[in-house]
């Protein structure tokens, strides 16, 4: 069974959330173009799924313990039932609360997914070095961990294409968001932007972008447009 990203919610959140993406790449001039690429519906997947469970109770742009645990359940359930420890969802509470007010903003919960996408990249290269590079059939139950599936693919379909096999060069990365972020790449107006952009992510100076480096530019866009949904749901007085 191929493995995919689920097709965008109908609900009227996640149709806003779709425009206000479109929004922000292409800087206020066409926000009701249709989400074109894999990479923009798993952003605005993360964006949804968040504010599907936040603001139930108590702060409307954030997750308390309860609703925190009611996500995890939900969205995932194998890893939280594979910690085999009851307290487990106070555990990662703590660990994700940075600021101690007992809540779990949209960039904490972000944190979580980039640490589970980290840790399942990498069981996902040893695979490839186990299966002669043939992908792995796992099936995804949720639409969370179908996000994440689609970050590890995503990036493994561009890498090592030259070079290293588990890292994008400035080529690749400029194949990459010409592809999946080519809304944003063009809305730059800058030849020189993925050169920038490169350098942004490139934080051990190796001239390769690893998948953790990958996921800090999709966490940074994923953010900035979660933050422009808070200002819709408030203008629409959906709290």
């Amino acid at each position: 069974m191929p493995l995919q990203i689920p097709e965008s919610c109908t609900d009227n959140r996640s149709s806003s959330c779709s425009r206000l993406i479109h929004f922000f790449f292409y800087k206020r001039t066409s926000p009701t173009l249709k989400m074109p690429s894999e990479l923009e519906r798993c952003m605005e997947s993360l964006i949804t799924i968040f504010h599907k469970y936040a603001g139930k109770e108590g702060c409307a742009n954030s997750l308390n313990k309860k609703e925190l645990k009611e996500l995890m359940t939900s969205e995932l359930s194998n890893f939280l039932k594979s910690q085999k420890n009851p307290a487990a969802v106070d555990k990662i509470m703590k660990d994700l609360d940075q600021n101690g007010d007992q809540e779990v903003d949209f960039e904490e919960f972000v944190a979580l997914v980039v640490g589970l996408s980290i840790t399942c990249e990498q069981l996902y290269q040893v695979h490839l070095q186990k299966q002669s590079k043939k992908c792995p059939t796992l099936k995804m139950p949720s639409e969370l961990e179908r996000c994440m599936e689609s970050l590890i693919t995503i990036f493994h379909k561009y890498a090592g294409k030259e070079g290293r096999a588990n890292s994008l060069n400035k080529k690749e990365l400029k194949e990459l968001m010409t592809n999946e972020l080519s809304n944003f790449l063009k809305s730059q107006k800058n030849p020189a932007a993925v050169d920038k952009i490169m350098k942004d992510l490139d934080q051990n100076g190796d001239g390769e972008v690893d998948f953790e480096e990958f996921v800090a530019l999709v966490v940074g866009l994923s953010i900035s447009c979660e933050q422009l949904y808070q200002v819709h749901l408030q203008k629409q007085g959906k709290k």
